[in-house]
């Protein structure tokens, strides 16, 4: 299907059912690439939270394989009924690399997904992780903007599959003091004098 404006998108939507499998343990799988559009680039885009760089070397080869092997795997994405965009949630190098700097495509494969802004951010760090790609500054700014939308400190952890431990030291690079305010801290240590004798044993 081809989307060229947001009331094609929504009557589209409108008339169209998710897609699911089975998994293990009567789970229902959501296979959003089953319903991949092809939207106007103008569109689309990019979302202010991606913890995910690339070189230039890699951006070439990017460019090489879509040209030598088609573009394979949609930019996945939500859409945002204030703005009439598609944001980027996860593929943003695809997305820059079918601009007009690089490919000059007029359309781009989407696979869109039905995210508030917390899962939205959860899933750009997921499929992030999953390869392998992270900045620890922009990851700690990532877990600051869950933390301000009112997350808990567990479920964030579960989400990003991370410690507490981990979260408390990415908390520590944003350098903000009001992100530990419901952290349980040990009780200090306190100096005491002991004999010489003693503290040889």
């Amino acid at each position: 299907m081809i989307i060229n404006t947001p009331e094609e998108y929504l009557q589209w939507a409108a008339a169209t059912n998710s897609v699911y499998v089975s998994g293990k343990r009567k789970q229902r799988i959501h296979i959003p690439c089953a319903n991949t559009l092809i939207v106007a680039r103008d569109l689309i885009v990019a979302n202010t939270y991606n913890p995910n760089s690339v070189p230039d070397t890699k951006m070439e080869l990017l460019r090489e394989s879509i040209v030598d092997n088609g573009f394979a795997f949609p930019v996945v994405c939500i859409f945002d009924q204030d703005l009439e965009k598609f944001v980027v949630i996860d593929g943003f190098h695809r997305f820059l690399i079918s601009g007009p700097d690089w490919l000059g495509m007029s359309h781009v494969p989407v696979a869109v997904l039905a995210h508030d802004a917390s899962q939205r951010m959860i899933a750009t760090w997921q499929f992030n992780k999953a390869r392998g790609h992270h900045q620890v500054d922009l990851d700690a700014d990532l877990i600051r903007a869950l933390l301000q939308q009112g997350m808990e400190d567990e479920e964030i952890c579960r989400h990003l599959g991370i410690s507490l431990e981990t979260l408390y030291r990415y908390k520590q690079v944003t350098g903000i003091a009001e992100l530990f305010k419901n952290v349980t801290y040990s009780m200090p240590w306190e100096m005491k004098e002991v004999d010489d004798e003693v503290a040889i044993r």
